[in-house]
């Protein structure tokens, strides 16, 4: 899918206001990201999507549906473990099996309502247990592990018809602070990471065609920005991190977050923000106002994306630049029975517990 707008934004309710379909039609909107507060009934999120779809057909719909704690639908959805769940099973065929069975339900489930993208699974290696952020979010801190239950996972989410992401790149597991709420910087080397926290998203990506969310973390030995503005780590060292797959589709982490807001302590503003992650090699860029509720309960975050990230000097980079982004090929759905991996999935459930 080309020519798809840069920008993935939120929606404040169950139902798209006018002023809502009327930015999503603006070129710049490339996609939705629907959250817990968009959903009351399956019935009511494929009206939802249908709608969203309508007004764009080539707008990508998208949501977080880790499993465990970070599940954004879970009435009349199966409710998936958490991917630390899922590396404590004992038996590796076992295991196996329901990282393959959790990425299939979870595909199956979101694509029959007419999701395109899930941003997930998390494959940051976890190296402090006390890591908030990361918490039950990550399948260990042993690259091998998390390579062989990731590419499991995914290949489910593809075969249940959603394309898969892998975040946070190159690593959220080297700091123990929460981008949300507060800078997050690393002396980790370059050296180090792609010897250990960068395997991942580097193996992964060898036989999987799915984009790569960047983190908002400053590897002060690196360079002087955050993963999501940084030329070296999106651009310079690709080369060499992906020699058989230059051309990777990277998703900024939503820029409202707060490591994403301030350069040196000064805040930058959304338009600052947004061409710096494009001109850094972002293909796509996440932009919510999951930070600032009010605006949600108020009905008025397309307000906030109308005036401050669907600005002049946005619009002219895309249509300067947008023959030159990278594709994004969505998944196909694999008709298979469903019920064989929900069975499957209760039952090493049931084992485990």
């Amino acid at each position: 899918m080309k020519n798809i707008g840069p920008l993935i934004i939120n929606i404040d309710n169950t139902r798209l206001s006018d002023n809502e379909k009327s930015i999503i039609k603006h070129e710049l909107i490339g996609g939705v990201i629907l959250f817990t507060h968009n959903y009351s009934s399956k019935n009511q999120l494929t009206t939802l999507v249908n709608e969203l779809k309508s007004i764009k057909d080539n707008l990508l719909i998208t949501i977080d549906h880790e499993g465990g704690r970070i599940q954004r639908l879970i009435d009349n959805f199966t409710h998936l473990p958490s991917f630390e769940y899922i590396s404590q099973i004992k038996n590796k065929k076992l295991k196996h099996e329901v990282a393959y069975s959790s990425g299939y339900i979870a595909g199956h489930e979101l694509s029959e309502i007419g999701f395109d993208i899930n941003f997930s699974p998390v494959v940051d290696l976890n190296h402090d247990k006390d890591n908030k952020l990361l918490k039950d979010r990550t399948f260990g801190n042993n690259s091998v592990d998390v390579i062989e239950l990731a590419n499991q996972y995914i290949i489910g989410c593809l075969s249940g018809g959603i394309l898969p992401v892998l975040k946070h790149y190159p690593g959220h597991g080297r700091v123990s602070t929460d981008s949300h709420i507060e800078d997050c910087v690393s002396d980790v080397t370059f050296d180090e990471l792609i010897n250990t926290d960068i395997k991942p998203f580097q193996e992964l990506v060898k036989n999987h065609q799915i984009p790569i969310m960047t983190n908002h973390i400053i590897y002060k030995e690196i360079d002087d920005y955050i993963t999501t503005y940084s030329k070296k780590l999106l651009q310079e060292k690709i080369k060499s991190i992906f020699p058989t797959n230059s051309k990777i589709c990277f998703i900024s982490d939503d820029l409202e977050m707060h490591s994403a807001k301030f350069i040196n302590g000064v805040e930058i503003t959304c338009e600052e923000r947004a061409l710096l992650a494009l001109n850094a090699g972002c293909r796509f860029v996440i932009a919510t106002t999951m930070q600032n509720n009010m605006l949600i309960k108020q009905n008025l975050s397309y307000k906030y994306f109308l005036e401050n990230y669907l600005t002049t000097n946005i619009i002219e980079h895309y249509e300067k630049n947008h023959d030159m982004m990278c594709d994004i090929v969505l998944a196909k759905k694999d008709l298979k029975h469903i019920d064989k991996y929900k069975i499957s999935l209760e039952n090493i459930i049931n084992k485990h517990e």
